[in-house]
């Protein structure tokens, strides 16, 4: 189990880090030709392409599974995962240490800025003010009770006009779905903590939230430029910050934001024809996330060995034939009969096929298997002997799992 999430882990960080680079590079002429908030919303690609990989890639004609063999294979497999422990045995706790100590710095981070405000209260229009200025204000913040927060000198910091546009940029946040967007962004770090292009990605994707929310008070409130940018300069800039808030001025290049008020809108036509390719880009990015994945195997595609007698040498070492992958795709099932020669070591000095139905299909794959076993050897009268040893192998396309085939 612990191997299989490992593997997915590699996957997903793989996928979501080529999502991430394609947005980087992306974001910025995009912004350009329609908008900051179309530019923001690139960024759906990332958990799009982690969710990809969370889908089952479809039956892929599958490796065949050795059933039984009187547990002949199946013990020295699980003695050997025993004595020799696997890669994820050590990197599965690093992993979560890693994920636990990005979660725990983000709760205390939380706790230190919810700290730092001191006592709120409720205002008239719904919003909390705090009982003194404090730097990391406005803000909103708390993703199962989303609030306004306000500092202590909230009226005397800013004008009226000036309260309204940063109101407004406040409820955006909340109407955009900010706050759960930070909370899947946060979500990704601490599973991808190990990824440096995730943090940079995170830093960007703050700063474009920042952008698209100022975009989105300007197409309301166009005649209000001013006022924003000046209510802008009035902010402080924070080090207390909540890191699933939004915050009015934290790290944010204020030039930028100020260059942004001075750009005119993007036309609707253009607006809605970015965001079709936004959609396109984000499903194509999912897909791409989704094909990278290995086919699942086809779990009813099985084989079964059986036919041993007691003094028959014993397998040690037995990797499964492949199914081949036409006759997987057709569901044809079959049986090859192997002679097989095995010498008083244990390795197969000779192998034919004695019988198989359908002709042509599955010698292949099982004369190359066999030739690669090994064996407890025979004995005869206490000592290691030569042996020739009948097997057929069942290849079951319709097998369901869990039942025997091939006695």
């Amino acid at each position: 189990m612990s191997t299989h999430f490992m593997q997915w882990l590699a996957s997903a960080s793989l996928a979501t880090s080529l999502a991430s680079i394609a947005v980087l590079l992306l974001r910025r002429p995009m912004r350009a030709w329609a908008g900051a908030s179309i530019a923001y919303l690139l960024w759906a690609c990332v958990p799009l392409a982690l969710l990809a990989t969370l889908l089952p890639r479809g039956s892929a004609p599958a490796v065949v599974a050795v059933m039984d063999w009187q547990a002949a294979v199946a013990a020295p497999v699980q003695q050997a995962r025993e004595v020799l422990p696997g890669w994820s045995g050590w990197l599965l706790p690093l992993w979560a240490a890693g994920a636990l100590a990005w979660a725990l710095l983000m709760g205390w981070q939380q706790w230190r800025f919810r700290r730092g405000l001191g006592g709120l209260r409720r205002r008239g229009d719904g919003t909390w003010q705090a009982a003194r200025p404090s730097p990391a204000l406005p803000a909103v913040a708390g993703l199962l009770r989303p609030r306004i927060l306000l500092p202590g000198d909230f009226e005397a910091r800013y004008s009226a006009q000036e309260q309204v546009v940063v109101l407004e940029h406040e409820r955006q946040h909340l109407c955009r779905g900010d706050l759960q967007a930070n909370a899947v962004a946060a979500l990704l770090r601490c599973l991808f903590w190990f990824n440096p292009l995730l943090a940079i990605a995170w830093r960007c994707f703050r700063h474009d939230q920042e952008l698209a929310c100022d975009a989105a008070v300007l197409a309301r409130h166009p005649q209000h430029r001013r006022d924003y940018g000046q209510a802008m300069l009035k902010a402080h800039m924070a080090a207390l910050v909540s890191p699933l808030g939004c915050h009015w001025q934290v790290r944010h290049p204020l030039r930028e934001r100020i260059e942004l008020l001075a750009r005119p809108l993007p036309s609707r036509l253009r607006a809605r024809a970015a965001a079709g390719l936004v959609a396109f880009l984000a499903l194509g990015g999912g897909y791409a996330a989704w094909a990278m994945q290995p086919p699942a195997a086809a779990a009813p595609a099985q084989a079964a060995l059986a036919g041993r007698q007691a003094r028959d040498p014993v397998a040690l070492e037995a990797a499964p034939p492949r199914y081949p992958e036409e006759a997987a795709r057709a569901h044809i099932n079959g049986e090859v009969v192997l002679l097989l020669d095995v010498d008083a070591t244990g390795a197969v000095t000779a192998v034919e096929v004695e019988r198989a139905q359908p002709a042509g299909v599955f010698e292949e794959a099982s004369l190359a298997a066999a030739r690669q076993w090994r064996f407890r050897p025979a004995m005869l009268d206490g000592q290691p002997a030569a042996a020739r040893l009948r097997l057929p192998i069942s290849f079951r396309s319709d097998l369901d799992e869990g039942e025997e085939g091939g006695q």
